[in-house]
This record gives C-alpha cells, sequence and structure tokens, in this order.
C-alpha cells in the first residue's frame, strides 16, 4: 500500500459520512456537496538527524464544493461551520494520535492543518457553487532508510 493508498483510505470514511458524493483523489468536481483530496507533495524531507532518521512531509489540500447564496441567508455561514466542522473532525483525530497507516518503517507524528479555518476559494456564480479548502501535511519518520 503507498501512502497515497493510506491518506485515500484514512478520509474516505468520514468524507462519506458527510457527504452523498464520492471521495475524489486529485480531482474536485464542480458539485454541490463533493470532496476532492489533491496531493500537494509526498516524501518530502523536512529532516535528515544525525541518527540517520528523516523527518518527512505529505501535504495535502481538501477542497469542498457546497452551494452558495447571495442572498442574505445564513447559507453562506452554514457552508463555512460545515467546512470547519471537518477541520475540527482532523484535530480531534490528530489528538487522538489516529493516523492513517503508512506502513512498516514509517511513524507518523502528526497531522496539522496549516490554517486556522478553511480558505475560501472562489465561486463560480453561474452553478450556484462555492469552492472552500482545507491545507494540511503529516509530518512522520521514515526509518527505511535506516535499515538498508
Amino acid at each position: 500500500m503507498t501512502k497515497h493508498d493510506a491518506v485515500k483510505a484514512y478520509f474516505e470514511p468520514k468524507i462519506q459520512e458527510l457527504t452523498r458524493d464520492v471521495f475524489h483523489f486529485n480531482y474536485s468536481p464542480e458539485s454541490a456537496d463533493s470532496f476532492g483530496l489533491i496531493t500537494n507533495y509526498a516524501e518530502k524531507e523536512v529532516k535528515r538527524f544525525i541518527s540517520g532518521k528523516t523527518r518527512k512531509a505529505y501535504g495535502f489540500t481538501v477542497e469542498v464544493v457546497k452551494e452558495y447564496s447571495t442572498s442574505s441567508d445564513d447559507l453562506n455561514l452554514e457552508c463555512m461551520n460545515f467546512v470547519q466542522g471537518f477541520m475540527d473532525w482532523l484535530e480531534e483525530q490528530n489528538k487522538r494520535k489516529n493516523y492513517p497507516d503508512f506502513g512498516t518503517g514509517c511513524e507518523i507524528e502528526t497531522i496539522e492543518l496549516l490554517q486556522n479555518m478553511p480558505n475560501f476559494a472562489g465561486i463560480n456564480a453561474q452553478a450556484g457553487l462555492a469552492r472552500y479548502m482545507v491545507q494540511g501535511r503529516i509530518l512522520y519518520f521514515d526509518y527505511t532508510e535506516m535499515m538498508l
């Protein structure tokens, strides 16, 4: 199993719980209630220690598309709170140390969000949709190079 497989398997149950749409990997459709996980980088070396172990990062962006309103109702606020709720879930998983399984030779240190609220990434006014983004990264130790 690759790290991409592990990350997809980690997020998929929660995303299926939150939406009626399928979970998309490296693709984010223009449809309401869609979730896409976009990989930013993988295996990025953050720090190499004298002992030979390496801290690496797996960066990702979760894109959520929700309905958008131009009236004075609370739809946009509800959507922002929905995405914030997903971020809160991810923070809770980190506190519990509930991480993806990167396999033998890797130890996840933390999942961190790179922002404290969702980014409003734009609207498709014609379709009545808004896109929100959440960026994060998984920091982990890679011991596989030490085993060589």
